[in-house]
C-alpha cells in the first residue's frame, strides 16, 4: 500500500520529518517497506496487516499518525450542488440477499463530460503507482485511495429499464468484466444486474458492457458494502482480483459507503461537469449496532506486564476515534465501524500497547498457571517413535497436500478431500496416504548422492471426510556398509519384516502375516500384511522405474490408531519362585497352516507360560504336503513346584488339541 505525504497532510499534521515519521509507523504496527523521494513528495511503501483495512487509504492511515502525535484528524471536506431532479424519481435499486451485500448507495449524475483528468489528479494517481484512464474513473479510483471504500461508475444509459439489483448469479449466466474476458458465473457469486443481466461481479470488477467511455453523459455511482467471505470466493473462484476485491475482502467499513459516494460525486462534478440528481439511494436493510468491549483495569497489568495511567489509556482511545464510559473496574468501549478488528478486550489491550509503546513495558514471563496435561496416546506415540529411531530409522515431515493424479497410483479406491481453491495444481487434494510424499523424499536425497536412506514419517493421512494416523517406514540401500571388519549387505525384506515385528511385539498388536491380496505399488512376492493395520514389502519395480529410484525399495505402513489402541495395560509381576520345565515337540504340519493357527490351536492353561518356535524343516523323511515345525513349551506355577505327572498331563492336552486340528507329533 503506498501513501503520499503530502495527501497525509491534508487530513493530520505531521510534525516530524519523513525519516521519523517511517519509525513511528513502523513502531505502531505499519511497517514502512520503502520509503521513496518524488518530486516534492515522499511515498511510503506500507505492508499493512490483513485485520486492518481501515488503514488502506489516507484517511485511515492520518488517524493512526494523529494518535502518535496527538493531533487531530480532518476529514475531507468539499461541496456538492444538487439538482431539482431527485434521484430515486430516475433510477432504483434493490437488495436480494442483504447477507452478502449490507448496503448499497448510488448518485445520478447528468450531463457529465468524459475527458482526461487534471494533472492534479493524474498526478496524485500516478505517482502511487495507479494508471489514469479518464476523469470519471480516475475519481473513483482516488476516494478508494483516500477512504479505504472502493466505488463503480456505470454508464447509465446502458443498464436496461435504470435498474440495479443485488442477487445471484444465475445457472449457466456468463458476463464480459472490464479486463475482455468471458467468465463463467455460478449461483454462489454475487452480482450486481440490471433489470435483463448481470453488469458487474461484485466488489471485484465491473462488466465491459456499462464501462465509461467517450460518449457516457449518465453516470450512476455505486458505493456498496458486501460480505468479505463472499467477495474473497468469488474472487478465488474466478482467478480475478482488484484494488476493490483486495479491500473487499478484508471487511470496508460499512458507514463510509454514503460518505465516499457524495464525496465520488462532488468530484466528479468538479472535473467532469454534470448535475448531482437531488439525493443518494441508500438501501440499508439491516443497520449496524455498535459493538461494545469491556476493558478491565487490572487487566492491563497482568496481560501487558506493566501498569499504564487511566489518562494515558482515555488518551489513546480518544485519540483513535473510540467512544468510552468509565466503569467501576475500567471502561466500556464502544467501537467504530472502520475497525473490523476489534472483538475481544486483547485487542484493545493491543491498541494501548501500540501506541503507549511496546518499549515501555517490562521484560516478563508470564504467569504460571499450572500444569499441562498430555494429548491422548501421547506417551504411546513418544514410545513408538523412539522404537523406530531405535531401529536407525530418521524422521522425516512432509507436507500434506498432493496432486490426485499421484495419490489414486497409490490408493485409487479412496475419493480424496479435494481443496477448495487450491494454492498450486500439485497441492490440490489432502493425501490419501503416506507412500507417495515418502517416495519423493527417496527420490529427492538419492539424486543428490545419497544411497543409502532409512526414513519414517508419522503423520496423518485424509480418506472419506475423516483423519487417521499412519507410520511409514521406508528403507533402501546397504543396511551395513562395508568394513575392514565385515562385508556389506543390503537391507532387505526380512530386516523389514523384524522392524516390523519389533513394533507390534512392542504394543502387543496381533503380528499373524499373510501374503494374500498384495496392494498394486508392492512387489506380488515379497509382501506381507496384517489385516488392513499393516503392510509391508518391496515397492514394485514399475513404480521404482517411474520414480527414478534406481534401487530396491522396502515400505511398511502401519496404522498408529489401530496399533496403539491394541496395547493392553501392563501389570508388574514379580520374578516367579518356582521353577519352569521345558518340553520340546516336533510337529508335523500342512503346508497350508500358517504358525499363527498353529498357536490358536494350543490350549492355554494358566500353567502354560511360553510358547516359541526353535525349527523349522520343509523336506524330509515325511510327506511333501507337510513340513515340520519344532516348538518349545514352558509350564510353571506360581503357587508351587509342578510334579513331572502334573507337566505331563497338561503336555499330552496340548498335543490332543493339536491332533485335533491335524497337526500329528512327528515320530
Amino acid at each position: 500500500m503506498k501513501i503520499s505525504l503530502n495527501w497525509l497532510n491534508e487530513f493530520v499534521d505531521v510534525p516530524e520529518s519523513p525519516e521519523q515519521l517511517r519509525s513511528r509507523l513502523t513502531g505502531v504496527g505499519l511497517a514502512v517497506d520503502a520509503l521513496d523521494k518524488a518530486g516534492d513528495d515522499f511515498i511510503y511503501e506500507l505492508d499493512i496487516a490483513t485485520n486492518r483495512p481501515d488503514c488502506l487509504g489516507h484517511v485511515g492511515v492520518a488517524r493512526e499518525v494523529g494518535a502518535i502525535y496527538g493531533v487531530s484528524l480532518r476529514m475531507p471536506k468539499f461541496e456538492m450542488r444538487e439538482g431539482v431532479k431527485p434521484a430515486a424519481d430516475v433510477f432504483s435499486i434493490s437488495i436480494e440477499d442483504p447477507e452478502q451485500c449490507g448496503r448499497y448507495c448510488g448518485r445520478y449524475i447528468e450531463g457529465v463530460k468524459i475527458g482526461p483528468s487534471p494533472d492534479w489528479l493524474k498526478n496524485r494517481l500516478e505517482a502511487l503507482g495507479v494508471r489514469s484512464i479518464n476523469n470519471v474513473a480516475d475519481v473513483t479510483n482516488y476516494v478508494m485511495l483516500e477512504l479505504s471504500q472502493p466505488l463503480h461508475a456505470f454508464d447509465a444509459d446502458r443498464l436496461v429499464k435504470r435498474k440495479i439489483i443485488v442477487r445471484r448469479a444465475r445457472p449457466g449466466e456468463k458476463m464480459t468484466t472490464l479486463d475482455g474476458v468471458e467468465r463463467n458465473l455460478d449461483p454462489s457469486m454475487l452480482m450486481i444486474a440490471d433489470a435483463e443481466h448481470s453488469v458487474a461481479v461484485a466488489g471485484v470488477m465491473g462488466g465491459a458492457p456499462t464501462e465509461i467511455s467517450a460518449d457516457t453523459t449518465k453516470v450512476l455511482l455505486e458505493s456498496a458494502n458486501f460480505n468479505p467471505f463472499s467477495i474473497r470466493k468469488t474472487s478465488r473462484a474466478l482467478g480475478l482480483t482488484s484494488e476493490a476485491s483486495y479491500r473487499f475482502e478484508r471487511g470496508a467499513d460499512i458507514e463510509m459507503a454514503r460518505f465516499a459516494c457524495d464525496r465520488a460525486a462532488s468530484l466528479i462534478q468538479l472535473v467532469a461537469g454534470g448535475t448531482v440528481c437531488r439525493g443518494v439511494i441508500d438501501i440499508y436493510p439491516g443497520k449496524r449496532k455498535p459493538a461494545v468491549v469491556q476493558l478491565r483495569r487490572n487487566r492491563i497489568q497482568s496481560f501487558l506486564g506493566g501498569a499504564v495511567q487511566d489518562a494515558v489509556v482515555e488518551r489513546i482511545f480518544q485519540r483513535l476515534g473510540f467512544k468510552y464510559t468509565a466503569t467501576t473496574d475500567g471502561w466500556s468501549i464502544e467501537v467504530p465501524s472502520y475497525r473490523i478488528d476489534i472483538a475481544l478486550e486483547e485487542d484493545l489491550l493491543d491498541e494501548i500497547a501500540r501506541h503507549h509503546g511496546f518499549d515501555k513495558f517490562p521484560a516478563t514471563l508470564p504467569p504460571y498457571a499450572g500444569y499441562g496435561a498430555s494429548l491422548p496416546f501421547e506417551p504411546e506415540e513418544r514410545l513408538l517413535r523412539n522404537r523406530v529411531a531405535a531401529q536407525g530409522y530418521s524422521e522425516i515431515i512432509t507436507m500434506a497436500l498432493s496432486d490426485e493424479h499421484t495419490e489414486r497410483r497409490f490408493r485409487p479406491d479412496i475419493e480424496p478431500v479435494k481443496l477448495l481453491n487450491p494454492m498450486a495444481e500439485d497441492q490440490s487434494i489432502l493425501r490419501t496416504s503416506l507412500v507417495s510424499s515418502m517416495l519423493r523424499s527417496l527420490q529427492w536425497n538419492l539424486n543428490r548422492g545419497m544411497r543409502d536412506l532409512q526414513f519414517y514419517e508419522l503423520g496423518k493421512v485424509y480418506r472419506n471426510g475423516g483423519e487417521r494416523r499412519w507410520l511409514i517406514l521406508a528403507a533402501t540401500g546397504m543396511l551395513r556398509p562395508k568394513s575392514v571388519h565385515e562385508s556389506e549387505r543390503s537391507f532387505n525384506f526380512y530386516d523389514l519384516k523384524g522392524d516390523v515385528e519389533d513394533v507390534l511385539q512392542t504394543f502387543d498388536a496381533d503380528g499373524g502375516f499373510t501374503s494374500e491380496k498384495p496392494a498394486t505399488y508392492y512387489h506380488p512376492g515379497r509382501f506381507a500384511r496384517v489385516g488392513d493395520t499393516v503392510l509391508f514389502g518391496e515397492l514394485h519395480p514399475q513404480y521404482v522405474e517411474e520414480f527414478k529410484l534406481r534401487q530396491r525399495v522396502y515400505l511398511a505402513e502401519l496404522s498408529v490408531d489401530l496399533i496403539l489402541r491394541s496395547r493392553p495395560q501392563r501389570q508388574i509381576q514379580p520374578i516367579p519362585r518356582f521353577p519352569s520345565i521345558r518340553r520340546d515337540l516336533s510337529l508335523l504340519v500342512n503346508k497350508s497352516v500358517t504358525y499363527v493357527e498353529v498357536l490358536a490351536a494350543i490350549p492355554r492353561p494358566k500353567e502354560l507360560v511360553k510358547i516359541e518356535p526353535f525349527d523349522r524343516v520343509e523336506s524330509g523323511p515325511f510327506p511333501e504336503s507337510k513340513y515340520s515345525l519344532a516348538i518349545s513349551l514352558w509350564y510353571q506355577s506360581n503357587e508351587r513346584t509342578l510334579t513331572d505327572a502334573e507337566v505331563e498331563e497338561l503336555h499330552n492336552g496340548v498335543l490332543r488339541a493339536l491332533a485335533a486340528k491335524g497337526m500329528e507329533q512327528r515320530k
